[in-house]
C-alpha cells in the first residue's frame, strides 16, 4: 500500500468539497476492488479468493482508510476557518491509526471473507455462476464503500475531540438519500455522539463551532431538502404514498417514524403503524387510551399507515388531509 502524507486537495473549505473529495477516494477504492472480483476463478475460487482478489481488495481499502484520514484534518482546518475560527489542535491526527480494522473491529480480512462466503453459499444452492458473482460483489462494494466512508467520518470525529472551538457536528446529507437519513438532515450533535448510518450511507459531519452550536440554526432541514428533490425522487427515497402524504404537508419525522422496524403490520389488507400510539405519543389524539401490559396507556384505535391513508382518500384531497390530521401525520402549529 502506497502510503500518503496528505490527500492531492489543499484546500477542502466548505463540506461540498469535501464531499467530492471523499466521493473520489470511495469510487476509487469500489473500482479497484470491482476490477479485483473479476480475477475470482469459479474453477477454484477459493484458492483465487485467498491468494488474489482479497489481498488486492484489502489494499484498495487500506489506502482508502489513509486517504480518507489524512483528508480529515484539512476538511476541519477549512471548516473552522470559514466559521472565523482557528484551527488549534491539542494533537495531530495519526491517519495510520485508522487503517486495518472495519468499523467493528474486524480485520478487514475478515470482513470481506463475508462478501466470499455470499458468493461460495449462493453456489452451493445451485445460484447460476453469473448470478452468484454478482450478489457477491454487490455485498463485497457494499463493505467496501461503507468502511471507506466510515473511516472518514471517524477521523473527522476524533479530530473534532482535539480542536478545542469545536462543540459538536451537524449531520450533512447530500441528495439522493434516503428517507431516514433526510429526516436526521441538519440535526446538531456534540462531538461525542456516535454518527447513525447504515450500509453505505454516504452522510458525513460538518464540524460545529461553540458560537455555532449556540445559535443552533442549519439551512438543510428535511423539509428543505424533500422540496428541493423532484416528484420522482420524492417517491424513491421515501415510497410513493408517503411522499404524497408529505407533499400534502404531513410532517416528515412522522411519516418516515412510522415505518421504524417492526411497526407496520397488515390487517384485514389494510397496513397499520404501532408507532406513537402510546399516552406519550399522539395516543391521546387517536382516543381509546387503556392500559393492558407495558409502561404506557396505548390508544386501541388503529392507526393507519401515511401510505394507506393516501390510497383510501385517492384523489380527494380535502379528505386526505383530514385523515391525515386526524392519525397525527399533520403537526398542529401550536406543537
Amino acid at each position: 500500500m502506497t502510503a500518503l502524507s496528505a490527500p492531492a486537495e489543499t484546500s477542502i473549505g466548505t463540506e461540498a468539497d469535501y464531499y467530492r473529495a471523499q466521493q473520489r477516494i470511495v469510487r476509487a477504492a469500489v473500482d479497484q476492488a470491482q476490477t479485483a472480483w473479476r480475477q475470482l476463478d469459479p474453477r477454484t475460487p477459493s484458492v483465487s479468493w485467498v491468494e488474489e482478489v482479497r489481498p488486492q481488495v484489502v489494499t484498495a481499502v487500506e489506502q482508502a482508510q489513509q486517504e480518507s484520514a489524512a483528508l480529515a484534518p484539512l476538511y476541519l482546518a477549512g471548516t473552522l476557518l470559514a466559521a472565523g475560527a482557528v484551527s488549534a489542535p491539542l494533537a495531530l491526527l495519526a491517519a495510520s491509526a485508522f487503517v486495518g480494522l472495519a468499523a467493528n473491529g474486524l480485520v478487514l480480512s475478515a470482513l470481506m471473507d463475508f462478501a466470499f462466503g455470499y458468493y461460495r453459499r449462493a453456489r452451493a444452492a445451485d445460484v447460476p455462476e453469473t448470478d452468484a458473482r454478482a450478489l457477491g460483489l454487490a455485498k463485497l462494494l457494499t463493505y467496501v464503500a461503507t468502511e471507506t466512508n466510515d473511516t472518514a467520518r471517524l477521523a473527522v470525529h476524533v479530530g473534532s475531540v482535539v480542536e478545542p472551538e469545536i462543540a459538536g457536528y451537524e449531520r450533512v446529507v447530500t441528495l439522493p438519500a434516503c428517507g431516514r437519513c433526510i429526516l436526521l438532515s441538519g440535526r446538531l450533535y456534540r462531538y461525542s455522539t456516535g454518527f447513525l448510518r447504515h450500509p453505505r450511507c454516504d452522510c458525513s459531519m460538518r464540524p460545529v463551532t461553540s458560537e455555532q452550536w449556540r445559535e443552533g440554526g442549519n439551512s438543510r432541514s428535511p423539509r428543505a431538502l424533500f422540496d428541493g428533490m423532484t416528484r420522482a425522487q420524492q417517491d424513491k427515497a421515501f415510497g410513493k404514498g408517503e411522499a404524497a402524504a408529505i407533499r400534502a404537508g404531513a410532517d416528515i419525522g412522522r411519516v418516515v417514524n412510522a415505518r421504524r422496524a417492526g411497526q407496520v403490520y397488515v390487517a384485514g389488507g389494510y397496513e397499520f403503524t404501532r408507532e406513537a400510539i402510546t399516552s406519550r405519543g399522539i395516543g391521546w389524539q387517536l382516543g381509546g387510551l387503556a392500559k393492558r401490559g407495558g409502561r404506557y396507556r396505548r390508544s386501541q384505535v388503529s392507526r393507519p399507515t401515511a401510505a394507506q391513508l393516501v390510497n383510501a382518500a385517492g384523489a380527494d384531497q380535502q379528505e386526505l388531509i383530514r385523515q391525515l390530521r386526524r392519525f397525527g401525520y399533520l403537526r398542529d402549529l401550536r406543537q
